[in-house]
């Protein structure tokens, strides 16, 4: 009985060794190269686009000063080699890529941004636009458009603009809006426009305000598909690949309700909902904060949650219904080591991989992590 018992831990102990290794290696990510952080510059950001390309963004260091002078960007291929380096002038930041990879780049800070432009990564420009104010730059699936939209009490006072890249010029604006009436029920509140995506074909927007999400023609009346109220006053929305929407929504209440819908676009179809209450700040159900911000799509569709601390949690799609079961989730944690914690960009997930950076010593390593 004791050679059981024995023989029985050590089977134990192996099988923790194992795990423990397994874990090690879930968290630990695999690196795809690293960069010297170049003399008199600090690491700022990693930007990873649609379909690969990475950019490592540095500021000039500059002691006492707040602002600094200029920053320097570093773009390397699918293949992580280094093919463009360009140096911004003062106030110009880079804001990531676009889905056909060329740059954002922005002049100000925060809320009182003065300039925008997209560029390719020859130089040539496509786009420049003035006045962006708070106003927040979104592309569409394709990166074909971008639209300049104005979102929440913003749409009162500044119109929402969609450009053609094609050719840099605008193509359409919405708004400004005036505020409704006060017969609309308390619980709907009158929020603004909250959504604004361009599709990039056939002359399609998404706009959602208050509670309605609607997909329209640029000036055409009407709408193709429109869904009164999508469970609550909407928060905001983005494209999930090529074939969904999400759109996170909330209700005020007693019992705070949050929620997430997710919507297949081209015919208005909500295939998914999961929906939380919060009270005396403490969540019913074990879920992350329903917003679309961090909220992606994997391979396989699986909708992945993954917040700044390394937390995942993935909700697995039944392809046979060809929605999500809220009953089979996954739950994961991955060690970002010092790039979270340091404040120098979050994850991202591209194409089934989480991506993020590192500092080590005086160099930025850039690592990628496989969504199991």
């Amino acid at each position: 009985m004791k050679k059981i018992v024995i023989s029985f831990l050590f089977s134990l102990m192996a099988i923790s060794i194992l795990l423990g290794k397994v874990a090690a290696q879930q968290s630990e990510g695999e690196e795809l190269f690293r960069v010297k952080i170049p003399a008199g510059f600090i690491y700022k950001a990693l930007h990873v686009s649609p379909r690969g390309m990475k950019a490592l963004s540095f500021l000039e260091h500059q002691p006492g000063r707040v602002y600094s002078n200029r920053s320097l960007i570093r773009i390397f291929d699918t293949d992580n080699l280094l093919i463009e380096e360009k140096v911004l002038d003062s106030g110009w930041i880079f804001d990531g890529f676009t889905p056909a990879d060329a740059l954002i780049l922005l002049k100000g800070e925060g809320d009182s941004l003065s300039e925008g432009r997209i560029i390719d990564l020859q130089g040539r420009e496509l786009l420049s636009v003035k006045d962006i104010g708070s106003r927040r730059l979104f592309c569409d699936i394709q990166g074909k458009e971008v639209a300049l939209a104005a979102l929440a009490y913003d749409s009162r006072f500044m119109p929402s603009v969609v450009y053609d890249l094609d050719n840099g010029k605008e193509k359409f604006r919405l708004g400004a809006f005036s505020l409704p009436d006060d017969s609309q029920p308390q619980k709907a509140l009158w929020t603004g426009t909250r959504i604004f995506l361009p599709v990039g074909q056939d002359n399609l927007y998404v706009w959602g305000v208050g509670a309605t999400v609607l997909l329209q023609r640029y000036n055409q009346s009407g709408h193709v598909w429109k869904i009164d109220s999508v469970g609550g006053n909407i928060a905001d929305g983005k494209f999930l690949g090529r074939d969904y929407l999400a759109v996170s929504y909330f209700i005020p209440d007693k019992k705070y309700k949050e929620g997430l819908a997710i919507i297949r676009w081209r015919d208005g179809q909500v295939v998914f909902r999961i929906e939380n209450y919060i009270a005396n700040n403490r969540r019913e159900k074990d879920l992350p904060s329903l917003t679309v911000d961090g909220l992606y799509l994997d391979d396989d569709f699986n909708l992945c949650f993954l917040k700044d601390d390394g937390r995942l949690l993935k909700i697995k799609f039944d392809a046979e219904k060809r929605t999500w079961d809220e009953d089979r989730k996954v739950a994961l944690k991955h060690n970002f080591g010092k790039a979270i914690a340091g404040g120098k960009g979050r994850p991202t997930v591209i194409r089934g991989h989480i991506y993020y950076a590192d500092e080590e010593n005086d160099e930025v390593v850039v690592k990628r992590i496989k969504l199991n």
